[in-house]
C-alpha cells in the first residue's frame, strides 16, 4: 500500500488538519533526518504510528507555511516556534495531525478512531447519560460511539496541553453536535475563566472518525 494523503482541510478557519496512510513503514517517503532518528530509538513496532504522524504533521505544517521537523519534548511533539499542534495515529498506520499559527488559538488536540473499534461495553466509561441515549438512538451505535471518543480524547489533549497539571476524565465533558460545530460542556474550572472550545468531526470512508479541537483565547469569536 502507497502512501496516501486522505485529506488535508481547515479547522473553523483557525486550524489545519491533514490525515494519511501509509503502507510499511520501510516504504514511506522519508522524514525529516532529526525524525528519522528518534523513529529508530524506538522499537520497530512502532515505526509505522510515527511515521504516519510525522507525515501527517509535515502535510498539515506544509498547508500552513511552515515546515518541521516535529520532535519531542517527553512524551509529547514538539512543533517550530510558534505553532500549536497535535498528532494521533490508528490502527491501519493511518495519523492525523492539527496545526495552527493563529493567535487566537492557545492549544489544539486531535484525535482519529477506528468507526469499529470500541465495544458498547466501553459506553458506562466513555459517556454520560445523555451520550448514552443519543449512542443507543443510531443506526450504527458503535460508529457514534467512537465519534464520542474520538472528540474527548481530542478535548483532553488540547486542555493538557494548556494545563499540563489537569488530567480530565471521560464525563467531565459532555458533547452534542451542531450542524457544523461541537458543543462541549465542561465542568467548572477545566478551562480557565473566559477561554472556550470550538472544533468539527470528519468521518473518513466510514471507517475513521478525526476530531479537531481548539481552545480559543479569551475574546474570540466562535464561527
Amino acid at each position: 500500500m502507497s502512501t496516501a494523503v486522505l485529506f488535508t482541510s481547515s479547522v473553523r478557519g483557525r486550524a489545519t488538519c491533514a490525515l494519511i496512510r501509509t503502507g510499511d513503514a520501510a516504504d514511506a517517503p522519508p522524514l525529516h533526518p532529526a525524525e528519522e532518528e528518534l523513529k529508530y530509538a524506538m522499537a520497530p513496532g512502532r515505526w509505522g504510528d510515527f511515521t504516519a504522524g510525522r507525515l501527517a504533521a509535515a502535510q498539515a505544517l506544509s498547508a500552513i507555511g511552515a515546515s518541521g521537523p516535529v520532535l519531542r519534548k517527553g512524551r509529547s511533539p514538539m512543533f517550530p516556534p510558534g505553532v500549536k499542534g497535535a498528532i494521533s495515529h490508528s490502527a491501519g498506520h493511518v495519523g492525523a495531525s492539527l496545526v495552527s499559527r493563529c493567535r487566537e488559538v492557545v492549544s489544539v488536540g486531535v484525535d482519529v478512531e477506528r468507526t469499529d473499534r470500541l465495544s458498547r461495553e466501553a459506553e458506562r466509561i466513555v459517556c454520560t447519560p445523555w451520550e448514552r441515549a443519543w449512542v443507543a438512538g443510531a443506526g450504527r451505535p458503535q460508529s457514534r460511539l467512537s465519534v464520542l471518543f474520538s472528540v474527548k480524547e481530542a478535548v483532553y489533549k488540547a486542555i493538557s496541553a494548556l494545563r499540563p497539571d489537569r488530567r480530565p476524565t471521560f464525563h467531565d465533558a459532555e458533547v452534542r453536535f451542531g450542524r457544523t460545530d461541537l458543543r462541549v460542556s465542561l465542568v467548572p474550572g477545566l478551562l480557565p475563566y473566559g477561554f472556550r472550545l470550538t472544533g468539527e468531526v470528519r468521518l473518513v470512508k466510514d471507517s475513521y472518525a478525526v476530531a479537531s479541537v481548539l481552545v480559543l483565547a479569551p475574546g474570540a469569536r466562535l464561527h
